[in-house]
């Protein structure tokens, strides 16, 4: 009984204890550590730290983020910059700081914190009961929702950022982590926005080609059940470009406005840079003197203290040196924008176009242009016309339709003209490959890649459309053979053709002649020969001269 009692009474004390801790959590008074940025005052506040070096780090990793648009963009761009970020020396209040360079792990913990929001939160996580070998035991925490949070008080203290930016901060992290996900490096501009109009899925990205960079959006939905086949696919290509296209077209009017914010940004960036480097040297020549006094206050006999403080001075003065450099050099790589460069910038703002397709455009830029205009784009596909039916979801809840059109089936989009396809049917009955290839280039036509014609790459467009071989025929000739059997030159045969003496026709410019053998024999042809034949020249006749029978 007595046992019972004391377990009892342990529990009520145990309970009292935990209440009397929420009870004052429930006043906003902070009994754990706090995060890098931030102090416990006397009266168990929570105030921002004073040291500025501090708070222009924090702050910097919520800009950038919101630049970047992901939390390991964010830690990769403080890694390609050589910046540090500050971690709290546990038992010091906040008060002392290390500088170490960022992992994914703390920035995703600076994004997450509500305290750098001026909030005052607690119970966020919850211990998981298992139950293991029949008794339960507890798991690691887990987080829960925002709404199932013990204590949440808003406006408690001085915080970096407000409350809508952290909550518009928490939505894009779970976005990056959700089906949408982050932006990547890919060529594929709509990954992430595409969802499937049959079964509702998202569409994931498939890379083909020469290069590996041509993507196709598929929706493997169906395939989840066994045996079922694939929902629908599309290429890549022609779905980026009409997406682009009617972006573009959208936002065009606010082109001028996002070209001087890119000139301000360019300067944010770089008083970013110069800013952080200032507090660092700063802090560099603090350590400097300190360790300078230290040394001075040391008797000098006393080697062993004397040595490891001129050590440490050494060490602290190669820092100043380091600091030093690093500003001089991001002072000699910024080059003010010239008026010529600052003309061009705004030029490509009201050309918006001409700035997308720029090579040194990054494509994750433009992705993020994308997400931030379009929330997602449900795609179906219709037969009849062969075409994708596009609805694009926007932001503000907008919805429009786009229908582009798509390869049917058993063809692709690298075929041939049809007009091209016709030519060559009705060249391939009077001119050998060779000779189509060349009318073809004559006139501007390009194979289904783009290319020019070569007799090779006709005879495959003939083999793969069945179109006739090219067949010697007794009953015409051409120009030339025309002009063999007349015994005169091609000149005068051209001339009788123009006059319309000699009567041809020819299936195309650049093509042969096609004269028949029995319109040789006409008398105004012999008879024009003839004339030929005795050294006279030939009478001049327009071709539009009426005949009068004598």
């Amino acid at each position: 009984m007595k046992g019972t009692l004391s377990e009892f009474e342990l529990g009520l004390l145990r309970q009292r204890a935990r209440a009397a801790f929420e009870q004052k959590a429930q006043r906003g008074h902070a009994l754990w550590e706090l995060p890098v940025g931030f102090v416990r005052t006397e009266e168990q506040r929570i105030e921002k730290t004073p040291d500025r070096e501090v708070q222009q780090a924090i702050e910097g990793v919520f800009r950038k983020f919101v630049e970047l648009g992901s939390a390991r963009q964010t830690t990769l761009w403080y890694w390609d910059e050589e910046l540090l970020l500050p971690h709290v020396i546990p038992g010091t209040a906040g008060r002392e700081v290390a500088w170490r360079r960022p992992t994914g792990h703390r920035v995703n913990q600076i994004l997450k914190n509500p305290c750098y929001a001026g909030a005052f939160a607690y119970g966020r996580t919850a211990a998981q009961t298992v139950v293991h070998d029949g008794r339960a035991r507890q798991g690691n925490r887990r987080r829960k929702p925002q709404s199932q949070w013990k204590i949440l008080i808003l406006d408690a203290h001085p915080g970096y950022i407000s409350w809508d930016d952290y909550q518009r901060n928490q939505r894009m992290l779970e976005e990056n982590g959700a089906e949408r996900g982050a932006v990547k490096r890919g060529p594929a501009l709509l990954a992430g926005l595409l969802r499937c109009g049959r079964c509702g899925r998202k569409l994931h990205v498939n890379y083909s080609g020469n290069t590996g960079r041509v993507p196709r959006y598929a929706c493997g939905g169906s395939r989840v059940e066994r045996g079922s086949a694939p929902c629908l696919s599309a290429g890549g290509l022609r779905l980026d470009e009409a997406v682009v296209r009617e972006v573009l077209s959208a936002i065009q009017p606010v082109g001028i406005e996002a070209a001087l914010r890119a000139v301000e940004q360019l300067a944010d960036v770089t008083d970013q840079k110069r800013e952080s480097l200032a507090l660092a040297l700063e802090r560099a020549r603090f350590e400097a003197r300190r360790a300078q006094r230290q040394y001075d206050a040391v008797d000098p006999d006393n080697r062993l203290v004397a040595g490891e403080l001129e050590q440490r001075w050494n060490k602290a003065l190669e820092q100043v040196a380091e600091w030093e450099t690093r500003m001089t050099a991001l002072d000699d790589s910024v080059d003010p924008l010239s008026d010529a460069q600052r003309a061009r910038l705004m030029a490509l703002g009201s050309d918006l176009s001409t700035a997308w397709d720029h090579p040194d455009t990054d494509v994750s830029l433009r992705k993020r242009i994308l997400r931030t205009v379009l929330k997602e784009i449900v795609i179906n596909n219709l037969d009849d016309p062969p075409q994708h039916e596009l609805h694009l979801h926007w932001q503000g809840g907008v919805h429009t339709q786009l229908r582009v059109l798509r390869n049917g089936r058993g063809r692709h989009a690298r075929a041939a003209d049809a007009d091209v396809v016709e030519l060559v049917r009705e060249l391939s009955k009077i001119a050998e490959d060779k000779t189509i290839a060349a009318i073809l280039n004559r006139l501007g036509y390009k194979s289904g890649q783009g290319k020019s014609w070569h007799a090779h790459r006709v005879a495959n467009l003939r083999y793969y459309h069945k179109l006739p071989n090219y067949e010697k025929r007794t009953d015409w000739v051409t120009l030339e053979q025309a002009a063999r059997r007349l015994n005169v030159s091609t000149t005068v045969v051209s001339r009788l053709i123009k006059e319309g003496t000699l009567p041809a026709r020819q299936v195309v410019r650049y093509a042969p002649w096609i004269i028949e053998v029995a319109d040789l024999e006409l008398p105004g042809v012999q008879t024009a020969i003839r004339a030929v034949h005795k050294g006279h020249k030939l009478p001049r006749i327009h071709p539009d001269q009426q005949k009068l029978p004598l």
